[in-house]
């Protein structure tokens, strides 16, 4: 089992590793939950690294990732400095080309890795797949991300990023090594609050929007391959128990500005085109189930 003594790796080592991926799960206190990500990363039909990203856990998440010895690498920091420096800090000691951030409350199916790969073309940002939403005390599930399938251009998907108050969770998607070190901001410019600088609310989101500055397309696969759990400390439930998700989507409405003042951004559509746009949208992703 790996330690915190791992450096982060060389980004000039990358050409060397482009048929490699790195599954990293970034964990605080949930080592009730972690076995079963970790579990699901290490069932993959595709070999992968899976690393263990623990930054401060006060509970037993140590001795579970003892258990799992050389099949994962546990990276271990005493002092908690928040989600996005415990995700990049993953990301930055991963050996992959590609990345799948699998966070501690979530898991995947088996196929993952193996179906969103061939996805992966160069001109293509990211892959992501639906999701399937466990409630957490029953069988209930739904379905998230009845989202047009295939290999798209990017300006629809900037739009539904753009009008949706609620983001895609990077936890169903794939992505280059590189692209999320250049791309996860540590923090939103101008970020305050509960939600606010390094929270992993808004930073999630740019993840997507950045990447499509750079890239002509985009891929969903319509298959609801990554699965969350909703339970009250996950972000989303915990703001409408507590009566904060209008600060959740002010957050994310921060995060929308920050991408609106990058070059090459797209303005959000409105009125006629932005209906249709909306139509068009749903259309394709209904036709897909």
């Amino acid at each position: 089992m790996a330690n915190s003594a791992a450096g982060p790796v060389d980004s000039d080592r990358e050409d060397k590793l482009t048929d490699t991926i790195s599954i990293v799960i970034p964990t605080f206190n949930r080592a009730a939950l972690l076995p079963r990500a970790i579990d699901s990363a290490l069932a993959q039909t595709v070999p992968a690294e899976v690393i263990v990203c623990d930054h401060g856990s006060s509970d037993t998440t140590p001795a579970v990732a003892a258990r799992y010895g050389n099949a994962i690498r546990y990276i271990r920091r005493e002092q908690d400095q928040g989600p996005i420096v415990c995700w990049r800090d993953g990301v930055e000691n991963a050996r992959g080309a590609l990345v799948h951030l699998n966070f501690d409350d979530d898991w995947i199916d088996a196929s993952f890795l193996a179906r969103t790969l061939p996805l992966l073309r160069d001109d293509v940002g990211f892959v992501y797949t639906r999701t399937r939403i466990h409630q957490h005390n029953g069988p209930e599930t739904r379905m998230l991300m009845r989202h047009p399938p295939g290999i798209r251009p990017v300006a629809p998907l900037v739009q539904y990023l753009l009008r949706e108050k609620l983001p895609i969770s990077p936890g169903c998607a794939l992505f280059r090594r590189r692209d999320v070190l250049k791309k996860l901001l540590p923090e939103v410019p101008g970020a305050q609050g509960i939600y606010g600088r390094n929270s992993g609310v808004g930073e999630d989101l740019l993840l997507f929007l950045l990447l499509t500055l750079d890239y002509a397309n985009y891929a969903h696969l319509p298959a609801p391959l990554a699965h969350f759990l909703a339970h009250p400390t996950s972000i989303t439930i915990h703001a409408g128990n507590s009566g904060r998700m209008n600060e959740l989507v002010r957050a994310y409405a921060l995060a929308k500005d920050h991408y609106l003042r990058q070059p090459g951004s797209q303005q959000p559509s409105r009125g006629f085109a932005a209906a249709m746009g909306r139509w068009r949208w749903k259309l394709a992703g209904a036709l897909s189930t």
